[in-house]
């Protein structure tokens, strides 16, 4: 159980300094059911500079996809626009080095995972070669291989590698990374490409020829007396294409409003597809917890929660900014209407610089272990203090929220937030009385990142807690 009331205080840590390669390589990838072919790129950036004509013209006069990367970014920003929850960015992390043709994107728990991966092992380097690969880039690696160029052994034919689909990474460090990454959901792919980890785990889900529409539909705004099929199909009339485009890029980019068919119940601006994050009986909490929806006939009756959303039985509500306190028994259950808690720090985690937060008040033994490696959040393996350690970015109140469930936990006064995960149980009821109202215990992680010390309850520090969805990232909300 939690520690209740610790009160020592801690030094503030300094961040370490993100540092970014120079360097683009890639591999060789296994191929999701339908693809057959596999792709191998062993790319030497001998010539970055952004070229100034077409994508053939780059393709003949350099081996790096860094030669497109406007128009590659462009391409990523459009299929961002057609899912905006599917296709994320990777934030950024002291130990994590990014060479200069990576898009640093992937789909969500993907992500999740590579940041769990990364948050277990602060002071291991993880270098990131190749993520999320465009439609363009793929033409370039398939020439270079056509054309017996650019070290390029095989490679798959654009809108087919495994690259395009959100779901592949290649690392340095394989080796170094394969268990944490492995624990994960990642699936190494072993001898024959060191450095390829795809995506296996729970909610992996290929977005193969997202980016093939995504440029289809860049192309057709650019060019209304040139329009090609917006069907994400590899096929004659958009390689035509992607040879005649701009290497720096169109002249209209990504565009998050465009008009769609509404018939496609895959588009993220249909609402009809919205309506999964909803009941259709009742209203229920948005993802982010800054809304509340209800789906009624295929369309989403969205409200703003100003002070957040509060998930209950029954239709979920928006947060008040007032809110009545009870704990009777051992631990408190009940939420706080304005979602206003005292904070407190309790259990082992991991600082910023690598030194590990130790609490003697505390066993480190999470409440909620035996959820935790169910759900594979910590491997079975695992000690209940190492598996807190892993997670670094946690709380307590299990009897208010649930074990795993995630929380956005913001300092009012400095509005610094971070989200972390429930593993613990408590407070205990005397600790709550003694606040004279409801307590969330944090780790020292992230009381030090919000309030730049360690909290016990007669500190009375406030934090405002909103419930967020499964797959939300752990760490400091930027």
């Amino acid at each position: 159980m939690a520690n209740q009331g610790f009160f020592h205080r801690m030094m503030t840590l300094a961040a370490l300094p993100l540092t970014w390669g120079a360097l683009v390589s890639g591999c060789a990838v296994p191929p999701p059911d339908d693809i057959q072919t596999e792709d191998e790129e062993s790319v030497v950036d001998s010539e970055s500079e952004v070229g100034s004509g077409t994508v053939e013209q780059a393709t003949n006069s350099s081996c790096s996809t860094a030669s497109i990367k406007p128009l590659s970014q462009q391409i990523i920003d459009e299929m961002r626009c057609m899912k905006p929850d599917m296709v994320v960015e990777l934030p950024s992390r002291p130990n994590l080095v990014l060479t200069d043709a990576v898009f640093p994107y992937v789909v969500k728990p993907a992500r999740d995972a590579m940041v769990g991966a990364l948050d277990a092992k602060p002071n291991t380097k993880m270098t990131v070669n190749s993520m999320l690969r465009t439609v363009t880039q793929q033409y370039m690696v398939r020439r270079w291989y056509e054309q017996g160029r650019c070290g390029i052994a095989a490679a798959a034919i654009p809108g087919n590698s495994n690259h395009e689909t959100g779901l592949a990474i290649d690392i340095s460090e394989n080796s170094t990374w394969r268990s944490a990454l492995e624990t994960r959901g990642f699936k190494w792919f072993g001898n024959g490409d060191k450095p390829h980890f795809d995506y296996k785990g729970s909610g992996a889900q290929s977005q193969k020829g997202l980016d093939v529409e995504a440029f289809q539909r860049l192309w057709n705004r650019n060019n209304p007396n040139d329009k090609i099929s917006e069907d994400g199909t590899w096929g004659p009339q958009t390689r035509q294409r992607v040879q005649k485009a701009p290497a720096k890029g169109f002249a209209l980019g990504a565009s998050c409003n465009e008009a769609v068919d509404p018939q496609d119940p895959q588009d993220p601006q249909d609402p009809a597809a919205e309506c999964s994050d909803f009941s259709n009986s009742e209203f229920s909490c948005s993802p982010d917890g800054n809304s509340r929806g209800l789906c009624d006939a295929g369309q989403v009756d969205l409200q703003a929660c100003s002070n957040g959303c509060l998930i209950q039985s029954g239709n979920d509500v928006c947060m008040g900014t007032t809110s009545s306190w009870s704990c009777n028994g051992s631990v408190g259950t009940t939420k706080m209407e304005n979602g206003n808690y005292v904070g407190t720090s309790f259990g082992c985690s991991i600082a910023e610089d690598g030194s590990e937060f130790s609490d003697p008040g505390d066993n480190c033994i999470p409440a909620c272990l035996s959820t935790l490696k169910a759900q594979g959040i910590c491997s079975s393996s695992m000690t209940g203090k190492a598996c807190e350690k892993s997670i670094t970015w946690f709380s307590a109140d299990k009897n208010r929220f649930g074990c795993a469930s995630k929380i956005r936990v913001t300092n009012p006064d400095n509005g610094r937030a971070a989200v972390l995960m429930v593993i613990d149980a408590g407070p205990a009821c005397w600790v709550e009385d003694e606040a004279g109202t409801g307590v969330l215990d944090m780790s020292y992680r992230a009381t030090e990142y919000l309030f730049g010390e360690s909290l016990g309850v007669v500190d009375n520090e406030k934090v405002h807690v909103v419930e967020v969805s499964a797959d939300t990232p752990l760490g400091p909300v930027q």
